[in-house]
């Protein structure tokens, strides 16, 4: 019997490398955000044993968001000294770890193992896109959807056994149950990296996988064209990242759906029960179902591209959804199954355009690394404030009215910043002629 195809240096050939990436990037995105979801579904329980406030409650959400924030732009230096491969290993490391420890260690030691959780999960935030532009070749948008996906099913069984298992076992054991996607994350991706070699491991290339033709400023983008490999090291040396109008408006738009997902997982359920009249446990399948249908709304975004070819319109189209999610969730809660539709497929289509855009806009790999924790940074110091904000106001007025205010001005902001970030044009400093 013949074995599959393997190159000179022994590595895999093209499909089975394709194979093992997807595989990858499915496991290691069922970890970047189970851990923080599975929370609010406890957090009365939590809350009740540690005496929390309202507003400390949502700091178990909000202080992954901050640690994103804080840390996402220090990622790329990070990957320039370690790689990509190995700055992901030590994201998976360290997120196991602080998954299966910080509910043990008091209640000083959960918001500091939750700290660390975000630390975690903010270099696989960044590595990502930058892993899957430089490896996927044409595939970077099946291969981005497979891993947002991911995201979403991880939610959804974090969210969906969270209460079960808090009933039986204790909330401690709740929060800890990602640590199993952790692990089996931990093995294939060592795995991977013994099969295929240090072969770009490093990160540094400022190649591209081939892509299809440009669009118009209004189509959906392709990964910029090869530049000289000065061009890179300037982008990285001058900052360029951090004056580059288009790259704001990115991050705007990815702040925009960080906030409006993260703010609308954490209290969505506590919503549902107060104005709706559910059960914790009937709220707690509201969430779930909210976050498996997100897997539906990113599978969705390649095939949307492809058909629109302007992704300007879909960021917009998201927007406008987002705003009738919060609007019904307000006035007609009774009508929730509808809404955990609607509400999933906009919150999957959103981080699946967002990180689609943030793999294929910039202009080379170099830039592409300051992008993703530039973007990443900024988006997500503003997504940190939502949780908070509306717990804040929650607590003063005792409504959800004035908070769902909030968020539907910033689905409106949303949609606006669509047009801009959407476009395609390529960011980053143009290629020039090598002396």
């Amino acid at each position: 019997m013949t074995s599959a195809p393997r190159g000179a240096s022994g590595a895999p050939a093209g499909s089975e490398r394709l194979g093992l990436l997807v595989l990858a990037v499915i496991l290691v995105g069922l970890t970047l955000r189970s851990p923080i979801v599975g929370v609010p579904p406890v957090l009365g329980a939590i809350s009740a044993e540690l005496a929390f406030s309202s507003t400390t409650a949502a700091l178990l959400t909000s202080m992954p968001l901050l640690a994103f924030a804080l840390l996402s732009p220090a990622v790329p230096q990070l990957m320039r000294r370690l790689g990509v491969d190995l700055t992901l290993l030590l994201c998976l490391m360290l997120l196991g770890a602080a998954i299966l420890l910080r509910p043990w260690v008091g209640a000083a030691g959960l918001l500091l193992g939750t700290l660390a959780v975000g630390a975690a999960i903010t270099m696989g935030n960044v590595v990502i896109p930058v892993l899957v532009r430089r490896d996927a070749g044409e595939k970077v948008p099946q291969v981005m959807a497979a891993s947002t996906s991911a995201y979403g099913l991880g939610q959804a069984v974090a969210a969906g056994v969270a209460v079960p298992v808090a009933v039986h076992a204790g909330w401690r054991w709740a929060i800890s149950l990602p640590g199993v996607f952790v692990v089996l994350a931990l093995v294939v991706w060592v795995l991977r990296m013994r099969v295929v070699g240090g072969a770009g491991s490093s990160g540094l290339t400022t190649g591209r996988p081939a892509s299809g033709a440009a669009g118009s400023s209004g189509a959906s983008p392709a990964p910029g064209p090869i530049p000289g490999p000065g061009a890179g090291a300037r982008a990285e040396a001058g900052g360029a990242v951090w004056r580059e109008p288009g790259a704001w408006w990115l991050a705007v738009f990815f702040g925009m759906q960080s906030l409006l997902f993260y703010t609308g997982a954490t209290w969505m359920p506590a919503q549902l029960v107060e104005s709706g009249g559910l059960s914790e446990a009937t709220a707690g399948t509201a969430l779930s179902i909210f976050h498996l249908i997100g897997i539906a709304g990113t599978l969705l975004v390649p095939s949307m591209l492809r058909i629109s070819g302007d992704a300007r319109i879909i960021g917009a189209g998201i927007g406008a959804g987002w705003f009738l999610f919060f609007a019904g969730l307000q006035t007609v809660p009774e009508l929730w199954p509808l809404l955990m539709v609607l509400g999933g497929l906009v919150q999957g289509a959103g981080i699946g355009l967002s990180l689609t855009l943030i793999a294929m806009r910039p202009v080379d790999l170099t830039f592409g690394r300051q992008l993703s924790g530039m973007v990443q940074g900024v988006g997500y110091a503003i997504s940190a404030t939502g949780p908070v904000l509306v717990g804040v106001i929650h607590e003063a007025t005792r409504s959800w009215w004035w908070g769902t205010g909030m968020l539907l001005l910033c689905s409106s902001v949303m949609a606006a910043a669509a047009w801009q970030a959407g476009r395609s044009t390529p960011l980053g400093p143009e290629p020039c002629p090598d002396a």
